[in-house]
């Protein structure tokens, strides 16, 4: 019998491709139920048939219910922030104007639903605290890099921290996140527009100082 061509052998770049693209159906789905459900009824089974996966490769992944809650967190902030830092044809005041505006876009329910949960259960586990703030770190971390790209354009100013900034984003972020899940009734949430107008003239007061 012949052997199998190279070209015919399984390719390892093309496996990995296949397993990455699991690995984040996995925590799409997971960010769903855990989102929609909180932590304590969102279950593994009912994340992998969203997914359309088995139980067995979510288990292969991450060893336990929590691990995978956590690197749900950590996928959905790193998704958001990615996705609009990755655009070339944006500037920096532009991108954190972008990411501010999506806050209360209907799409963004179930990734405010996690994060509130992802704070909850780290006020009452102190030892979450760490894996939150983790996940919270590399959310920080590309929010710096935007930041530090716009300062060498000369679209932010210069003499501001950056420290400051990405922490004022993600103040920003979690405040948004825990007022629309609050929903207020008497004076109820901003329209997208008028939001995203707010988001813009906030992203642009940190451009370089008009003296």
């Amino acid at each position: 019998m012949q052997a199998p061509s190279t070209s015919d052998a399984p390719s390892s770049t093309g496996t990995r491709r296949a397993s990455d693209i699991s690995t984040d159906r996995i925590l799409d789905a997971a960010a769903q139920v855990f989102g929609e459900k909180g932590y304590e009824a969102g279950r593994v089974a009912d994340i992998a048939r969203r997914s359309g996966l088995t139980t067995g490769a979510i288990y292969s992944r991450w060893l336990t219910k929590r691990e995978l809650f956590l690197a749900a967190v950590e996928h959905r902030g790193l998704t958001r922030t990615e996705v609009v830092s990755g655009q070339a044809d944006l500037s920096a005041t532009d991108k954190l104007a972008t990411l501010g505006g999506g806050l209360l876009g209907s799409d963004e329910a179930e990734a405010r639903n996690l994060m509130l949960e992802a704070c909850v259960m780290a006020r009452r586990d102190s030892s979450l605290s760490a894996d939150v703030g983790q996940s919270l770190d590399v959310e920080a971390a590309v929010l710096a890099e935007v930041v530090e790209q716009g300062k060498a354009a000369g679209e932010i100013d210069e003499a501001l921290s950056t420290a400051a900034i990405v922490f004022a984003c993600q103040a920003l972020g979690l405040g948004a996140r825990l007022a629309a899940a609050a929903e207020p009734r008497d004076i109820g949430l901003p329209s997208a527009d008028d939001w995203q107008e707010l988001m813009t003239r906030f992203a642009e007061s940190i451009g370089p100082s008009s003296s």
